[in-house]
């Protein structure tokens, strides 16, 4: 037996022993409720261990003949955990087919863990994925039947992955079949999958099955799967896999908007403030029309009630009005508060640009030309679309110049100004240096193209994982990205960041390379060896307001030494940096948290 598998098995024997498993719940969601039915209970190995991917987990297993009770205590610890978490809802539970005809199944484990903690059976639903072709059908569906006088309820998992998947759903009659995310991805552009799953649909409509969708990650994949008419849903859209899963979701998750973008730029109305001329309620429109005459360029006038802005009257709508016959003679005298005009939008100066721009793209019977600018309700000026519209343009036209090609997001000129900009403003915030490792050769083996995908992953993570109203996040070029966080909680987005990447990178290889974790490539030397799968390295430097001094060339530095010892470390890593005697000093409670410094976080 060669040294690596010694290794391995000497692990697996300790994984198995001391119950070295972390339980992981993902909620899976009932779309038409908008709500939370239950959660799928994951399993991960030790993070720093080559076992700690399920997939090579469960592989090692079944090598050494030990699948059946790796299974068993997986379903055992993730009883114990929905149970002491006190989680609602229902409970999936991954179970390998094969493990119902090993010889070491023992029928009645899972009930009496269930009993032991108090758990109904009728909240369960044990998940049948098709690994491996399934031998002794009759043994199969006699350890199923059990399941079912027992309360547990059936589904169907990764349909349309497995070797003979539509058979295994007419012998099982499943209560709920769960389609395979391949169907999933991008699956708002194409047909084919659209259909597909429209297909499964009408079939497990017809057989009183519920449908479940896997993978999804984007709003938009969300909302034609709801189209379609998809009964649950389950991905990191909703929400990752967490030790502690969320038990509410955010309603934003299921609106029609789209979610804001992360890289905007934060300017407010108050860069369009324009000076208005007021007038009262009881001012008649002759007299009104008389301060558009005397005024050529003047092209509106607010009508203000006690500091309280009521409308603004354009020169057009007033002077088309007097103009008319018999319009001054039939109006001249009344007061300006009876002119008919369209509502008036009022803005506090604080609102966004991006804010104020939907706002008057989508509405109806308001007057969009101008707009009324307060301060705590009372007014200050006023802005017009047409500047609205040109500083919109300019900061497009700066982003394209400055964006990364690739990624679009803003490059070394953006981040250095965003930088600048939260030093002189006094501002806590915290530098991630993102960086890919492994990257130069999976980019040798697979191609510039699949690099290219890999680095526009990365890009699309970080933008999922900020907070579009905090945040701030560039391409500095090739797989180096940097975050400004805001956030206080950047710690746990970080940690998001990390596990939902290493959830995906398999994807991105070929189904042998799958097996063996990684690919066999050049070193910088011309040496052959084995490269693991690609992983993300992030180096985070707390900048507090209070610390003067600091520049962002120290900033700089900082950040790469952080990365550089986050490197140091097999697989996805953080570490975080801070200045040498530095006193932390006005940072946020979340960062007083972080320990002494050097300390590495790991997923």
């Amino acid at each position: 037996m060669q040294k690596q598998e010694v290794h391995v098995k000497s692990l697996l024997d300790r994984i198995l022993s001391l119950e070295q498993l972390t339980v992981l719940f993902q909620p899976i969601v009932a779309l038409d409720k908008q709500a939370i039915f239950g959660y799928e209970g994951l399993i991960r190995g030790p993070s720093e261990s080559l076992l700690h991917r399920p997939n090579v987990l469960f592989a090692a297993a079944a090598k050494y003949g030990r699948l059946a009770e790796l299974d068993f205590l997986c379903r055992k610890l993730i009883v114990r955990q929905f149970a002491k978490l006190g989680l609602a809802g229902h409970l999936f539970i991954n179970i390998n087919p094969i493990t119902l005809t090993d010889d070491e199944f023992i029928h009645g484990r899972t009930l009496m863990y269930l009993q032991n903690h108090k758990l109904d059976p009728d909240r369960v639903v044990v998940e049948i994925t098709e690994t491996q072709p399934i031998q002794d059908w009759t043994v199969f569906q006699h350890a199923l039947q059990h399941y079912r006088a027992m309360g547990f309820k059936v589904a169907l998992d990764d349909l349309g992955a497995g070797h003979s998947s539509l058979k295994l759903w007419s012998e099982l009659n499943p209560d709920f079949v769960k389609i395979d995310r391949h169907f999933i991805d991008c699956v708002d552009e194409d047909q084919t999958k659209r259909q597909f799953i429209k297909s499964i649909i009408e079939i497990a409509k017809s057989l009183g099955c519920q449908t479940i969708t896997e993978g999804i990650e984007h709003k938009h994949e969300y909302a034609a799967l709801r189209k379609l008419g998809i009964d649950m849903a389950q991905g990191f859209y909703f929400a990752p896999p967490k030790k502690t899963p969320d038990i509410a979701l955010n309603p934003q998750l299921f609106s029609d908007r789209q979610k804001r973008n992360v890289y905007s730029e934060k300017l407010t109305i108050a860069h369009l403030l324009k000076e208005v001329p007021t007038i009262s309620p009881q001012a008649t429109m002759e007299e009104v029309g008389d301060l558009f005459r005397i005024s050529e360029t003047l092209q509106s006038v607010a009508i203000v009630d006690n500091d309280e802005p009521i409308g603004l009257v354009l020169r057009d709508e007033l002077m088309n009005l007097l103009a008319s016959r018999y319009g001054r003679d039939l109006h001249g005298r009344k007061p300006i508060r009876e002119f008919v005009f369209k509502p008036t939008f009022k803005f506090d100066l604080h609102t966004s640009l991006e804010d104020v721009s939907r706002c008057l793209t989508s509405a109806v019977n308001h007057q969009t030309g101008e707009f009324i600018i307060t301060d705590n309700g009372r007014l200050i000026g006023k802005g017009t679309l047409l500047d609205l519209l040109s500083t919109i343009t300019d900061l497009q036209i700066t982003k394209a110049r400055y964006a990364n090609p690739l990624t679009l997001l803003p490059g070394n000129v953006l981040i250095q100004q965003k930088v600048d900009e939260f030093l002189r403003n006094r501002e806590d915030f915290v530098v991630a240096y993102c960086d890919i490792d492994n990257f130069k050769a999976y980019n040798d083996v697979y191609g510039y193209m699949r690099g290219d995908d890999l680095i526009q992953l990365v890009g699309r993570l970080l933008t999922e994982v900020s907070n579009p109203d905090l945040d701030f996040m560039g391409h500095i070029g090739g797989d180096d990205f940097i975050v400004l966080f805001r956030s206080t909680d950047w710690q746990e987005r970080c940690r998001q960041l990390l596990q939902t990447f290493e959830t995906l990178v398999p994807e991105h290889y070929t189904a042998k390379d799958r097996q063996i974790g990684g690919i066999e490539a050049c070193d910088r030397y011309g040496e052959k060896r084995y490269f693991p799968f690609v992983s993300l390295s992030i180096g985070l430097v707390p900048v507090a307001a209070a610390h003067a001094g600091l520049t962002k060339e120290v900033i700089a530095e900082l950040a790469s030494m952080a990365k550089k010892k986050a490197k140091e470390f097999c697989g996805n890593a953080m570490h975080v940096e801070y200045a040498e005697g530095e006193e932390v000093v006005g940072l946020a409670s979340t960062w007083e948290e972080v320990s002494t410094q050097g300390r590495l976080f790991m997923h």
